[in-house]
């Protein structure tokens, strides 16, 4: 059993100022180009170098920290939103002791948003609730000019939605350089060169994940004809997938594959009406749902996975071979983060999208690792087969 890791714990500041991306009406139709800077604070620990694993995931760190946005002249309508999210990170690239490339996520939870309100806050139909997902990406460069302290330059992409659990909710999409300064307080020296440890050779193998999701989600209804005063109606449709996808392992970081992704849809082709109940002569919002085969649909995605310990973060690009719900485009995106529970048994979280932009759901899913062979077993085997044939 290996030893447990040393940890070097930091503290970090960061400051980023940008656009909001014009992904959606409200965004685009503003007088003025939308802005924001934020401010991070954050806590966490980083590798030591005293394993073979941390040079195998490129010397990970993680921790917990708080944001805060301005929105200048949209505050009115967007809020003084803060966020509490946890974060982890890796390096991509060594130029130098001191220089490296690194790559982090974040995922959290955003609150004190100012929603959609047909009165009182009519124009943001980005965002339907006061509470939303935060997730955020962030590529930089990281110089240490001195023992105790680091500087971090580089750019991020930030999104807001609650995964269209409460409608509308055409998200926040933000655009941002940044810079962050580090302090570590027990700064421990990273062991390299010849003494470095070296991580065991993995043999190259294909796995395959086989994911159960179960979500809701909300949608839009046409309002000619059907007495509609909206076409936001707070109703949430059961979402429930299958997908398995098998993923081919050439490093202790990357994997990358293919998925098949089946998906049934309770909010696909769904009717909506306001109607007077002759019963008890009462108006009620009427709902039928879509005929039944007309749920269902079927993808093909691209999928690639940045490994760390504990957890991962994965994406897929897929495209609907048979598309239920005409209200989404078939072309779909998903992000999220892949949490390693016991063994082989994980959970993910994220969003699935179209238009890289527009939640359609979140993305819960529980999912079990089936261990392939080598494949240079594979490769032994499929011609003694064909020869034994």
């Amino acid at each position: 059993m290996d030893k447990k890791s040393a940890r070097n714990p930091f503290l970090s500041f960061n400051y980023q100022g940008g656009a909001v991306l014009p992904t959606n009406d409200f965004v685009t139709k503003q007088k003025n180009k939308p802005t924001y800077n934020s401010y991070s604070l954050k806590y966490g620990y980083s590798a030591a170098g005293d394993r073979w694993q941390d040079y195998a995931y490129g010397m990970p760190y993680g921790g917990v920290g708080f944001y805060f946005a301005n929105f200048y002249n949209d505050n009115d309508a967007l809020g003084n939103p803060f966020a509490l999210y946890a974060f982890q990170g890796t390096t991509l690239n060594d130029y130098s002791k001191a220089l490296k490339f690194k790559f982090e996520w974040q995922l959290g939870a955003s609150f004190n948003w100012r929603p959609y309100d047909p009165f009182t806050n009519h124009e943001n139909i980005a965002l339907g609730s006061s509470s939303n997902v935060f997730i955020s990406l962030n590529l930089y460069a990281n110089y240490q000019f001195a023992p105790h302290w680091d500087f971090d330059f580089g750019v991020s992409m930030s999104h807001f939605s609650n995964g269209a659990s409460r409608l509308p909710n055409k998200g926040i999409n933000l655009f941002a350089p940044f810079f962050e300064f580090n302090y570590s307080f027990d700064k421990k020296p990273v062991i390299n060169g010849k003494h470095r440890f070296v991580p065991p050779t993995i043999e190259p193998r294909i796995d395959y994940d086989l994911l159960v999701n179960i979500s809701s989600r909300q949608r839009r209804f046409d309002t000619t004809g059907t007495n509609l005063p909206s076409e936001y109606l707070d109703r949430n449709f059961g979402v429930y997938g299958i997908s398995f996808a098998p993923m081919v392992v050439s490093s202790y970081k990357y994997k990358y594959g293919a998925s098949l992704d089946f998906l049934y849809d309770e909010s696909s082709r769904a009717k909506a009406s306001r109607a007077v109940n002759p019963i008890d002569s009462k108006t009620y919002d009427r709902i039928e749902l879509g005929p039944f085969w007309h749920r269902f649909s079927l993808g093909v995605s691209a999928k690639g996975e940045l490994v760390l310990p504990n957890y991962s973060i994965f994406a897929n690009l897929g495209y609907n071979i048979i598309h239920g719900n005409d209200k989404d485009k078939p072309l779909y995106q998903v992000a999220g983060v892949k949490v390693f529970l016991k063994d082989n048994l994980f959970g993910t979280f994220g969003i699935r999208a179209s238009k890289f932009s527009k939640a359609q759901y979140l993305y819960w899913s529980l999912g079990y690792t089936f261990k392939g062979s080598p494949v240079s077993k594979i490769k032994k085997t499929i011609p003694a087969i064909i020869k034994g044939n």
